[in-house]
């Protein structure tokens, strides 16, 4: 079984004047990924997990668009250049803003969903205080969201 594994955090304040930007976020590629799950050693016996990209920023405002499609982008392109996938772990946060966007965290599941098609699990954790509406997403009867 494979699992790509990556995602994207920040907790977005939509009263602050400063937008998040690229650079504000600390962006890490494969193996280095891993070192966020110590517990899955334990696993590889019973699954492949394959590290694509992982995003985090310390609190700020909104993320600009351009940035987040950047992220986004390449964790897409991540994905489809080293799959086929059985499933898909998100670590995300879950109080994203980007603007223009109602739901940020929604819309990279569904990118995801897009790619990887119906057959494939999406898993995916949030902050405890996450705010997620998945308004654009057709989630599968598989997924860690129903």
């Amino acid at each position: 079984m494979r699992i790509a594994m990556g995602g994207i955090a920040i907790e977005s304040c939509t009263f602050s004047p400063l937008p998040s930007c690229l650079e504000d976020f600390t962006i890490q590629h494969g193996e280095a990924i891993l070192s966020r799950y110590p517990f899955l050693e334990r696993y590889t016996a019973r699954a492949s997990f394959v590290p694509l990209q992982y995003a985090r920023a310390i609190p700020g405002g909104p993320v600009v668009a351009e940035a987040y499609t950047h992220m986004k982008d390449t964790f897409l392109d991540m994905l489809r250049a080293q799959g086929p996938f059985d499933g898909v772990y998100l670590d995300l946060h879950g109080a994203m803003n980007v603007a223009g966007m109602d739901d940020a965290e929604g819309d990279w599941i569904s990118s995801v969903r897009m790619l990887v098609g119906p057959d494939c699990l999406i898993s995916a954790s949030f902050d405890l205080h996450g705010n997620i509406c998945l308004l654009y997403t057709s989630p599968s009867p598989r997924d860690g969201l129903l």
